[in-house]
């Protein structure tokens, strides 16, 4: 799409950042590390990264829309967002791990200023819009104006970011305090405070000048890579000054800096935009529960739930028949694999839930028992000290890598569609009701090439069992790290 021109030069062009690298702690055990929050439907039929790209798109070009995920979620983000653009597929942009939300800016701004040569200046033009891909927002309209608000005054300079008015002494968000109003509109932003106690909380509600920050921040992208430059030059270092390398080279020795600790709080050109639209962090359980459609006792409840004199309830099930009886102001979240209980007063403490099963090297806080791969799906259905039961879909036409296992070996049974095996640069072709051994230490690979899916069941027996004893000697998705095929 040509850019239009004025009196004083071509008008700047406009991306949008979207950050959807999160873990989603809070939303255990729904949310692991391998499918966390933004990637699951909870509160509808799409995704919260897809209801997050919807929305983008109603201001965005979608060449100007650009995705940042953990490597472990590309694939299953472009899967995502395919649905809604297939111009979106290129736009997905892999951190090698997690490095907060500055670092993750900076990787989608490397797309956008170019390092040199003659489109340099132009991407230093460039107005910037970067959002969090787990939030609810409800009036587009009004998204629209507060956004447009906020770009305006980005042109002038200024790094903006939406406030938006609590409605509640809010425990678990971080807080704006607004200075002077702007004569553009909008106001300074005296300070930014962390999430207060309680009391503290009620002050800010009554004050009047106070915001929930939103996370959304819109700025040109010169001034914001000045500041990076000041207040980051660790940063800057490694943004400017990499040469041919690429740009995740190095990432993992990067600090852990949020930009809103690295930049917001430390710049004085910062701005706040008071939000003109509903606004909800989906960051807990409560907030699931209160935004959820509720039956005549109060109730949410969500999958194959049986109820008995429950009141004012959040009711989940993933995984089988939920029967609960006489509880008030409480949830219960079932999966496959786990199961969460607690009132709904004290979903705050989700997290140390699971910061106390990371410490004791539980799996729970990975993933579920289904994962998905770019090829498909592995479940698990069962495990033993010397042995796992796995229940594998391979799409059509997709294949796995070329790999080999030092500590187990592998028996495969085909349950439905067909199986192209590889064993030791051997093909062979197997059908319902087949089988086929995989001994340790040998190279092997599945192929799917029917037009249905294929099915196996495969049954793992060694002394050790995890997903990291894969050598991977081949592989069409450009996967490098050892894991799960």
């Amino acid at each position: 799409m040509p850019k239009k021109s004025t009196a004083s030069g071509p008008v700047p062009a406009r991306h949008a950042v979207i950050l959807a690298g999160g873990s989603g702690t809070r939303l255990w055990p729904l949310s692991r590390n391998l499918f966390p929050k933004q990637l699951l439907a909870l509160n509808g039929e799409e995704t919260l990264l897809q209801q997050t790209v919807r929305r983008v798109l109603t201001a965005f070009e979608p060449e100007n829309v650009w995705v940042v995920t953990n490597e472990e979620h590309v694939f299953e983000v472009r899967s995502q967002l395919r649905s809604l653009n297939p111009a979106l597929d290129s736009r997905v942009l892999a951190e090698p791990l997690a490095r907060n939300t500055l670092p993750a800016i900076l990787l989608a701004l490397d797309r956008i200023v170019p390092q040199q040569g003659e489109g340099q200046e132009a991407g230093m033009q460039s107005l910037v819009a970067v959002f969090p891909s787990d939030h609810l927002v409800q009036d587009l309209d009004g998204f629209g104006g507060s956004l447009e608000q906020a770009l305006g005054l980005a042109g002038r300079g200024l790094v903006v970011t939406f406030g938006v008015l609590p409605r509640k002494p809010e425990t678990g968000y971080g807080y704006i305090a607004r200075g002077q109003r702007l004569e553009e509109g909008g106001f300074e932003v005296e300070s930014f405070i962390e999430k207060p106690q309680l009391d503290k909380a009620l002050e800010f509600l009554k004050s009047g000048r106070h915001y929930w920050n939103s996370g959304v921040f819109v700025f040109r992208a010169r001034e914001f890579l000045s500041a990076v430059a000041v207040h980051a030059p660790q940063l800057w270092s490694w943004w400017s000054e990499r040469g041919e390398s690429p740009l995740t080279a190095g990432y993992g020795a990067l600090p852990n800096l949020s930009v809103d600790y690295g930049i917001a709080e430390k710049i004085k050109n910062i701005a706040v935009v008071e939000a003109r639209f509903d606004w909800d962090d989906l960051g807990n359980w409560e907030a699931i529960y209160r935004l959820g459609k509720k039956d005549e006792q109060g109730n949410v409840i969500q999958g194959d739930v049986l109820a008995m004199d429950c009141k004012d309830c959040l009711l989940i099930s993933k995984g089988g028949k939920l029967a609960v009886v006489g509880l008030t102001g409480m949830i219960t979240i079932q999966t496959r694999d786990a199961t969460l209980t607690c009132p709904l007063t004290d979903v705050q403490r989700v997290k140390e839930v699971v910061a106390l099963l990371k410490s004791q090297g539980s799996q729970l806080v990975e993933s579920h028992m289904t994962v998905k791969r770019p090829w498909g799906s592995y479940s698990v259905l069962e495990e033993g000290q010397h042995y796992k039961i796995k229940r594998i879909e391979v799409l059509s036409g997709a294949r796995l890598s070329l790999q080999m296992h030092h500590h187990r070996s592998e028996h495969w049974v085909v349950v439905s569609g067909t199986a192209l095996v590889e064993i030791d640069g051997i093909e062979r072709l197997l059908v319902e009701n087949q089988a086929v051994d995989i001994a340790k230490a040998t190279t092997h690979r599945l192929a799917n090439p029917g037009k249905v899916p294929l099915e196996i069941i495969e049954i793992q027996s060694g002394p050790y069992l995890e997903e990291d004893d894969i050598v991977r000697f081949d592989d069409v998705y450009g996967r490098v790290k050892q894991e799960n095929s």
